[in-house]
């Protein structure tokens, strides 16, 4: 399944647009590499993707169906690590 498909479909962007944008960036890394957008997805691999001191590290579990359950999206990944270092969250801190 390509990349922007599976942010998409797994609804981590809510449009596959938004996702190739992300990808076109390089804002999105698949086990370690910047990705483009048709990079095939498997499960187990590590999806890091950082957009404006905002980062998250995902582990794909599952590859979903393209008439996948929104509600059942969140089971195709398990979020390992998730940081804000933007400026805001700091002065709080």
């Amino acid at each position: 399944m390509r990349l922007d498909v599976f942010l998409k479909t797994s609804s981590i962007a809510k449009r596959r647009a938004f996702a190739k944008e992300l990808c076109d960036q390089g804002c999105v890394k698949v086990n370690g590499n910047v990705a483009k957008a048709g990079r095939d997805v498997h499960v187990g691999d590590h999806i890091e993707i950082s957009k404006r001191g905002h980062r998250k590290m995902l582990r794909v579990l599952e590859l979903p169906a393209r008439s996948f359950s929104k509600a059942r999206a969140s089971e195709c990944y398990e979020v390992l690590e998730e940081s804000n270092d933007s400026p805001a969250s700091q002065l709080h801190s």
